[in-house]
């Protein structure tokens, strides 16, 4: 935020010296001419002399209720105070409240988290109506009564003295409308210096101490945190980590590594760091985590070799934990867990190594619960986040009885090496727990899913819900309305970014195209607009709701490509023979209008049925006839065929439940639209980066490390079947192999763990990897970009924009060019679009916990891995993927087999990784919580099996 000051108004000028740091450390002096001026408002919303300056909103609304100070006050904060304690300021308790210049400067220069939220607060979130009038900005070092130049009083810093110029200047200004200028710093060393010569100071906790407020105790409880002093004499449970100049050193000589922290998903006491672009991963297990916390960016040093160890294969989840112990057990056991494993059978071991340090924190605010402790009047409590792969919190509250029974967000302050857990403290409460709307927000908040509804400056950006297309309104369009186009999708779908048509044209010769919705006509560069699609990245679909990337107006209706309406399209154009060989490609910004809006199942219908002769019909039969020759061609590629659990749900949608839940079935309509957004994706992906090799934004998926495909490798072999990894075709190949007549679910289930041995598809600017790791290793392509879905795809306006400019159809917005701006929108868009698929995965678990609630169902299942205390059970009709727990006893029969991938009863083999089980799917409800899908096993019956926990997504259910 610049603070730009008016042009007129002024009082005098002086000389101003300053001092400032260079980069190396040295001190340099700087002298310049400072204007002091007259016509600065002091934001006060009836002060009749600052009104011709500026319409000020401070006590626009009454501050709250205060037993010191009467109800017409003001808070002049300090910068300590913002830069301790900024979370506080979201509270509507803390209002009417004015930072002066000095203050901001010093906020931005000292700490970039208190300076964003201070921004955020003061300009990006003052329309919202409940912060306007907030706060204000007083730019005290250019009024002619607030700043001086000499110093006044020895015992304050310079920084007090502006502060307490202005407050008296202020006090005075304000006394004609008996407003009191209450100075609030952060704590009782400052308070005594200052009030000496002003009495109306305050710490920070005072103030909320005196409001009378019930829900004051939140923010006590949010400083608590912060107040807590740890004991010198505690014994450390991590090792220091190391300085910044050390790992830098050690990153230059190569003995450190950087990376990002990542916590299994089956055991919160193991992680691996990735680090460099061939995908070599690190393991790293129990207190060598160091105090990383999942998505942090590391340095890692790798253990000499003697000291490798190998994965527990053992499932430790921090909920089951918290299901079965209360907060002090779970206190001890992950004490016990976090200790390092010293000796470990030398047998499959790898890489390790060790966290010398933290690079980068990726903390966040989390959503989630108090555990509940057996000690009556605790004040320190135990949250469990919502997300397992991140730790429990330790934070201090004194009205745990309340917020036990609610979903409540707390934010991480620092983890110190004597403590097995970060400390935090409360941010505020979402809801009563087991509210669907509570559980709803929390999985929005916990996958940081932007969802705010669409601020005015962006409905601004819309055009008139009359619009109509108008060839001659821009440059021009290539009319194509005459061509039988339509649109496939899935059932229900109303953001419609793509049609096709298909069309003989000689002998031997097809036109066909692909045509997508022309969002950018709508959505022009730097515009409000604009810069919410590029926060959001992309749409996030969830079982009861879509949460858009562009507002409804374009997403649903005029972007939509919908049928028998004139509609903008971006549109691609082959002539193609029948075996599929591509003779050309044209672009055209273009006006279509699609004859047909289908469904997957009603293009099958037509393509199936002899008696359809229309238009089109033959249309797509072209289409149907000419993708399958795409596809094989693909297959033969060595383009892989994965799979994945995908269900589907029957809403009620006036109670927002789930009514049935469904497999989705696939069609060769399916495999039909896909080929052909494919190979415009390719098409697109050739032209964009021929005019642009050094920022085309493209897609690649990284070759997988051959390590990576072990569990695969093993599953298949104790089938009697031998995966081949050397190559992507020879992998293809060797899947389409794997055929069991008798289990006939065992080709699918070895793809689904093929999936899992796959690295990201991830976005990225061309010209920042090597053109070799252009390549898209599961499609078999070597360029490939997204174009298909502007509607609902940041990456694909992007791109959009692009190939507009290579055609000459429009102009190269300021900054495309740009590799570093492109890489930036690349991260952004790559986090995002991970973040919607957990949501959208989350959410499915969570409706399934609500399908089944009251409901108890007999179905099969697979088993999908062995470990050493448990079976992992995937069942095909609900998605669902559970852990069945060992619980291990002196006298049980019953062995696990990790070599061999088995379960042994009297010595004899019951249950086979792949091999089917009968499983009885039910809703544990004892934890009030967290309620949660569990299986039983029903066959085979084995004494001592219980399920324990859902693993279908890396974030627990009953969110």
């Amino acid at each position: 935020m610049d603070l730009n000051i008016k042009q007129s108004g002024i009082h005098s000028c002086i000389l101003h010296t300053s001092y400032f740091k260079n980069r190396s450390g040295k001190v340099h002096k700087r002298t310049a001419e400072r204007y002091l001026r007259t016509d600065i408002p002091c934001g006060l919303f009836e002060c009749k002399s600052c009104a011709p300056f500026e319409n000020g909103q401070l006590l626009k609304s009454p501050q709250n209720i205060h037993s010191k100070f009467h109800e017409k006050h003001v808070l002049i904060i300090d910068s300590t105070s913002f830069i301790r304690f900024y979370d506080l300021f979201d509270s509507p308790l803390l209002q009417n409240i004015l930072i002066i210049q000095t203050v901001w400067e010093g906020v931005k220069s000292k700490s970039l988290a208190a300076y964003k939220k201070m921004l955020a607060l003061t300009k990006e979130e003052a329309e919202k109506q409940e912060n306007k009038g907030r706060f204000h900005v007083f730019h005290n070092e250019y009024h002619f009564e607030t700043f001086h130049e000499t110093t006044k009083y020895e015992d304050l810093s310079r920084g007090e003295e502006l502060l307490m110029e202005t407050a008296k200047y202020l006090e005075k200004h304000w006394e004609e409308y008996n407003v009191e200028a209450v100075l609030v710093v952060a704590d009782e060393e400052s308070k005594k210096r200052m009030e000496i010569h002003y009495e109306k100071v305050v710490t920070l906790k005072e103030y909320i101490q005196g409001l009378h407020s019930e829900t004051r105790q939140g923010l006590l409880d949010q400083m608590s945190a912060y107040e807590s002093t740890p004991t010198s004499n505690k014994p450390s449970v991590f090792a220091e980590h190391l300085s910044s100049d050390l790992i830098e050193a050690g990153i230059k000589a190569g003995t450190i590594k950087r990376g990002t922290f990542s916590v299994s998903r089956e055991n919160y006491m193991e992680a691996s760091v990735i680090i460099d672009e061939n995908l070599t991963s690190w393991f790293i297990s129990g207190a060598n985590c160091n105090r990383a916390v999942n998505g942090d960016t590391v340095a890692v040093q790798l253990l000499d070799e003697a000291e490798w160890i190998a994965p527990e294969k053992r499932i430790r989840l921090r909920d089951v934990e918290e299901y079965v112990k209360n907060a002090e057990e779970m206190d001890e056991a992950e004490g016990e867990a976090g200790e390092p494993r010293s000796k470990k059978a030398r047998k499959n071991v790898v890489p390790t190594a060790k966290v010398v340090g933290i690079i980068k924190r990726n903390w966040r605010q989390y959503c989630g619960m108090l555990l509940p402790s057996s000690i009556k009047g605790a004040r320190r409590h135990l949250f469990c986040p919502a997300e397992r792969l991140i730790p429990r919190i330790r934070i201090e509250t004194e009205q745990a009885e309340i917020l036990c029974e609610q979903r409540i967000i707390v934010a991480i302050d620092h983890w110190p090496r004597d403590s097995k857990y970060p400390l935090g403290h409360y941010v505020r409460t979402i809801g009563e727990m087991g509210k669907s709307e509570t559980e709803n927000e929390v999985l929005l908040l916990e996958h940081d899913i932007p969802h705010a509804p669409f601020s005015d400056a962006v409905l601004d950006c819309l055009p008139r819900d009359s619009w109509q297309p108008d060839l001659s309104d821009e440059r021009p369009r290539v009319d194509l309305r005459h061509l039988t186009i339509c649109s496939v999708d899935p059932l229900g779908c109303t953001d419609i970014d793509d049609a096709l048509h298909c069309r003989e044209i000689g002998e031997d010769l097809f036109e066909v195209g692909v045509h997508i919705a022309d969002v950018t006509h709508f959505v022009r560069p730097n515009t409000a607009i604009d810069d919410e699609a590029a926060i959001r990245g992309t749409t996030v679909y969830l079982c009861d709701r879509r949460i858009d990337m562009l507002p409804a107006l374009l997403s649903s209706n005029l972007c939509s490509l919908r049928g028998e309406e004139e509609r903008y399209a971006f549109s691609c154009i082959w002539t193609m023979t029948s075996n599929a060989d591509i003779q050309s490609v044209k672009y055209h910004k273009s006006l279509i209008k699609s004859k047909a809006a289908l469904t997957y199942e009603k293009a099958q219908e037509i393509i199936d049925d002899p008696k359809e002769n229309h238009d089109v019909a033959q249309g797509l039969r072209g289409l149907m006839k000419l993708s399958k020759v795409l596809n094989a061609r693909r297959m033969g590629n060595g383009a892989l065929t994965l799979a994945s659990s995908e269900v589907r749900f029957e809403m009620d949608w006036e109670s927002k439940t789930p009514k049935k839940v469904m497999e989705k079935k696939h069609l060769d309509t399916h495999s039909m639209v896909e080929e052909f957004m494919l190979l415009a994706n390719i098409s697109v992906a050739e032209k964009i980066l021929q005019e642009y090799p050094d920022c085309a934004l493209l897609r690649r998926h990284p070759v997988p490390l051959k390590e990576s495909y072990k569990p695969l490798i093993e599953a298949a072999r104790h089938r009697g079947f031998e995966i081949v990894i050397e190559s992507g075709k020879g992998l293809a190949d060797s899947l389409n192999r794997c055929v069991d007549n008798k289990n006939p679910m065992l080709n699918r289930l070895l793809r689904m763990l093929t999936t899992r041995c796959m690295t990201q598809a991830v976005y990225f600017s061309a010209g920042t990897v090597p053109v070799p790791q252009y390549q898209h290793f599961g499609l078999a392509c070597s360029i490939y970009t997204h174009f298909t879905s502007p509607i609902r795809r940041y990456a694909d306006v992007i791109v959009h924009r692009l190939l507009a400019a290579a055609i000459g159809a429009d102009s190269i917005p300021a900054g495309l060019l740009n590799q570093s701006k492109c890489t930036k929108i690349c991260q952004n868009i790559n986090y995002r679009h991970k973040q919607a698929q957990y949501a959208g995965r989350a959410s499915v678990q969570l409706n399934v916990v609500r399908y089944f609630k009251g409901k108890v169902e007999i179905c099969q299942g697979f088993v999908m891995g062995v470990r050493n205390n448990g079976i992992q059970v995937f069942v095909p009709k609900y998605g669902l993927e559970s852990i069945i727990v060992l619980h291990n006893s002196s006298d049980s029969n019953t062995i696990i087999d990790i070599e061999d991938m088995s379960v042994r009863v009297d010595g004899e083999v019951v249950i086979r990784e792949l091999e089917p089980v009968t499983v009885r799917i039910s809703v544990n409800e004892k934890n009030q919580q967290r309620p949660r899908v569990e299986l039983s096993l029903v066959k085979p019956e084995i004494p001592g099996l219980s399920v324990d926990f859902d693993l279908s997504t890396s974030e627990g259910l009953g969110l």
